[in-house]
């Protein structure tokens, strides 16, 4: 895939690999200002985001506090106008995104010393709207993947932005007290006959087709019946979907 990918009018996505899955970013322009969807693994990844952007003002906004999809922002330069994210995911980035780097740079030496973590400094706690000029960014907390996910929709598209709330082949489900609100958020946007685009951070699909694989999996989790899984399925998915069988079937939370 080029470095960016023009899917849309003033709608980019950059994806790339960050083992042991891909990560994908988005770039959204108004006629105001723009919005980087999260900023990838690191600096050096982020700053072809700001390419397009040129020198029209913006805002990050993480879909949520993860290493793959909110350590690239430094690269982005000084000149945003804010990093947008939920109260959790600021939570976070006092708490366990600090250890989860140290840990990082310890076990692969030299390859995330350019990481300097920048915290969200608007946030919110169930809905927030950005106004960007003849568009407008509609946030909404989805916790399920993690506490603090959330997704991004984009009324004038039709565009939902799912972040890891959305996931194909599966997603990963950390909490199963989170199983039937994740479910339920995810099948009143499935309902919206004007949702064009769902596009997820990992797996493939930028039309509804995400959307609904993920709907189909947590609601075969949800009511303890057999999902129908690929054939070709990799290891890692694989391996998530049997977790994600202990963590239903135990009632586990499980710490990232």
């Amino acid at each position: 895939m080029p470095q960016l990918q023009e899917i849309r009018p003033n709608l980019w996505i950059r994806e790339l690999t960050a083992p042991p899955v891909a990560v994908r970013s988005a770039v959204v322009k108004g006629d105001k200002y723009a919005v980087v969807w999260d900023t990838l693994t690191l600096p050096e990844a982020a700053a072809p985001l700001a390419q397009v952007i040129g020198d029209m003002p913006y805002y990050v906004v993480y879909s949520h506090g993860d290493w793959d999809h909110a350590w690239g922002t430094a690269g982005l330069g000084a000149e945003r106008l804010a990093v947008v994210g939920h109260a959790e995911c600021l939570r976070r980035f006092g708490d366990d995104a600090p250890r989860t780097l140290e840990r990082m740079r310890m076990e692969e030496m030299g390859k995330w010393e350019s990481v300097r973590l920048v915290p969200p400094n608007i946030v919110f706690t169930s809905r927030l709207s950005l106004d960007l000029g003849a568009l407008t960014l509609e946030l909404h907390h989805t916790p399920g993947h993690t506490d603090d996910s959330i997704v991004g929709w984009i009324p004038e598209w039709g565009v939902l932005l799912g972040g890891d709330a959305i996931e194909t082949p599966l997603p990963v489900l950390n909490n199963a007290q989170s199983l039937e609100a994740w479910l339920a958020a995810l099948k009143s946007w499935q309902a919206r006959e004007n949702l064009e685009q769902a596009i997820a951070s990992h797996g493939s699909g930028n039309g509804r087709e995400s959307l609904e694989q993920t709907v189909d999996y947590l609601r075969a989790l949800s009511s303890d019946r057999l999902f129908k899984l690929p054939r070709k399925l990799d290891d890692f998915y694989r391996e998530t979907h049997q977790k994600n069988l202990i963590v239903v079937d135990g009632g586990l939370a499980l710490n990232e």
